[in-house]
This record gives C-alpha cells, structure tokens and sequence, in this order.
C-alpha cells in the first residue's frame, strides 16, 4: 500500500500539488519503493532545493502573441451557440439573483438521472474542494495515484487528513489494482482522473468497477472527468450512479466546452453521496448569469465539441512526430494535452521556450523532472511550438 507523504501545496493551476522542496524530499523515497508502491518522506536536510519554480503566470501576463499551450484550454473558444446564449440572456439580468434549477434539469436530462442526483458549481474544482471536507470531517483517508491532479489531497492534508498516493504504472497509466491494495478500513475517498491530469492514461470501465469493490463500507469512488470527450471508449461512472453505487463524478464545461473563464461544472452522485456533499455545498452561490445560460447552450452543441476533438487529433499527430524527430519520447494517451520525455532536466527547456513566448507546463510541477507536458493547440500554435522547441534543444 502507500503511506502519507506531507505537501505544501498551491492552488494553480494543477491543484495543490507539491512544491519543488516537497518533491525532492519525497523523490529518493518514491524511487525506492516504486516496486512496492509505497511512499515514504526523507528529512529536509537531507535534500536541497535546485532551481526555483516556474510560476504558472508571467509576472507581467501573457506577452502579445504568446502561444499559450500551458491550460489545456479549447484554442476554438467557446461555443458560438453559447456566446449567442450569453449577450441574448446573461448580461442583461445579471442584476438577478439566479435561479439554478432549468440549468440543473438540463444536465440532469442529459445524463438520464433524476435532477436530485445533480450539484452544480463554480467548476468541477468546486467539488474537489467541498468532497473532502464532506466526506473527511470524521476522519478517514484518501487515495488517489500520483501523479495526478491533487487538488482533493491538498485539501484533505490541509485537514489533517491521511493522504495515501500510489505510483502510477508505465506510461503514465493509472494502476487500478495497487489502488484497490492500498485501500483500508479508513479510506474514505478513492480519487480519479479519467483521463488522468498529467499523462493522459485511460482507465477502463471494467476497471472502476473493480475497484469500486474493494472500497469499504462508507467511502466514495470521486472519479474526475474534465478530459472524458477524449476517452477511448466510455467512462461506464455515470452508469454506476444510476445503479445507485457510492459514486460522485465530476464534470466541467472549462475544457471541451471552452467556458475556463466562465467557472462552471457539476457533480452527478447517487442519492447518499449527494446527501452528503450538500451539508457544505454553496448551493447556487457560484454561478454567475453568464455561466447559468451557457451552459445549457454548450451542452446542447455537440458539433462544436466534436471540432475540438477532431482538432486534438489531428495536432497529436502533429505533435508526436514533433518530438520524436526532436529525440523526445511521447507518451501514448490520447487527451488534449501530451506529456514527453526530454531525457534531461526539462525545466530549463520550458524556461528557454518561455522566452520565446511558448508557455508549456514543466513536469517537476508533479515530480517528473524529465518531462514536460504540452496542451493540444491550433496547427499554427503546435508549430509555433515545435519550431521553437527545435530552437532550444538544439
């Protein structure tokens, strides 16, 4: 199984992930037991920090023609129908106070679950935040695999709770089956990316379902789907709450549907977990008028998600031979980001790219040095992108 690993943590853009200091005191300890899955924590001074950390922001924002591949943000923009929906019936009762309920049935329609199954939210971050302190306040633990997007385990550790991370497999795949090893009695949240948030690994259903078995009496499978449109076959969760199963997945429409700046997602969960999360849920309190008539509108507009799909795609295959011809090694995964493997140190390469106004995210962010990870942008932009990063390894 894995044991708790202390991490300071920051909240953007890729969770409360640890820190550089937090890395390198876990490092030697992670290595060494990658063949068990356990994680244990080396003493401060036994380590040194190396480099100081790549801010996500710049300190004076994105330069004018930045090629910003850094989010993993739908370079299409939002919706046209959603835009539409805006200007004709979001700004101008942004006066009003909102009323959730129609943008809650349509989602709820649209998954084939009775409305009370559905919280909606300022994002699926949202929920990350809420989830632990629902589901945590008693005690218990958390387990989720690493890397991964952390947000939930941040907020877990800040409570003091115990947060167990299991390696991930080759690749960047999710190891299901060490997961289920790790769970104990007082495990009360297993944590999913599907896909997961660095890698790209895909988690089959049958998987879920497997480990949705091992979880003890109380506990929640929170399985995170803001990637899900790029999913090789279907995530079978939603299914498993219609059954009734003791699962709470969470969507956002800040990734496919191109509303990041908009903050809003949901979360779909049978009647217990609901019940549940509502005891700290901010009910309709983070969402705006905006966000409130767009959302229906993207949702319904699958054409254009569809695009953005057909776009990833294509600039996957634009991207993997990219790196290749570079002496860079892709992982396999399909999503709208690509994680490589620059076979050296990667943060100096994501600083030098940075000066070219290429902003990408290093892989130290989740303790892969070696890595870097890559949004999937417009041709022009993974051009822009590959030319530059010629540029630098060269």
């Amino acid at each position: 199984m894995g044991d708790v690993v202390g991490h300071p943590w920051s909240c953007y853009p890729d969770g409360l992930q640890p820190t550089r200091r937090a890395f390198l005191r876990t490092l030697g300890a992670a290595v060494a037991a990658a063949s068990t899955g356990i994680t244990a924590t080396v003493a401060d001074e036994d380590v040194a920090v190396i480099a100081e950390e790549i801010p996500a922001f710049p300190a004076d924002g994105f330069p004018a023609g930045s090629v910003r591949l850094n989010f993993n943000e739908n370079p299409l923009g939002p919706s046209p129908k959603a835009i539409a929906a805006i200007l004709e019936n979001g700004l101008g009762r942004a006066n009003r106070y909102n009323f959730i309920d129609p943008l809650v049935e349509v989602i709820a329609e649209h998954h084939g679950v009775p409305s009370r199954n559905v919280l909606v939210g300022c994002g699926s971050t949202e929920f990350l935040q809420f989830a632990p302190w629902a589901f945590l306040v008693d005690g218990g633990s958390l387990v989720l695999p690493t890397p991964s997007y952390g947000w939930a385990a941040g907020v877990a550790e800040t409570m003091g709770r115990r947060v167990v991370r299991v390696p991930l497999g080759e690749n960047g795949a999710v190891d299901t089956a060490r997961l289920a090893k790790a769970v104990m009695s007082d495990t009360r949240i297993v944590y999913l990316a599907n896909p997961n948030n660095p890698t790209g690994g895909h988690i089959p259903s049958a998987e879920i379902a497997a480990l949705l078995g091992a979880l003890p009496r109380r506990a929640v499978l929170m399985v995170d789907q803001a990637y899900h449109d790029f999913l090789t076959d279907a995530d079978g969760s939603i299914d498993l709450v219609r059954q009734g199963a003791p699962v709470l997945v969470l969507r956002t429409f800040s990734k496919a549907y191109g509303l990041a700046g908009l903050r809003i997602g949901y979360a779909v969960g049978s009647n217990s977990v609901l019940e549940t999360l509502r005891t700290v849920w901010w009910g309709d309190f983070g969402i705006n008028a905006a966000a409130l008539v767009a959302g229906p509108a993207a949702l319904a507009d699958r054409g254009h998600v569809q695009r953005y799909v057909k776009l990833v795609d294509s600039g996957l295959a634009q991207l993997r031979p990219g790196f290749e011809a570079l002496g860079l090694t892709p992982y396999p995964h399909r999503a709208p980001f690509l994680m490589a493997d620059c076979g050296r140190p990667a943060d100096p390469i994501v600083r030098s790219l940075r000066e070219r106004r290429v902003f990408i995210q290093p892989g130290s962010n989740w303790g892969m040095p070696t890595l870097i990870r890559v949004s999937v942008g417009t041709a022009a932009d993974n051009r822009a992108f590959l030319e530059a990063l010629q540029e630098v390894v060269a």
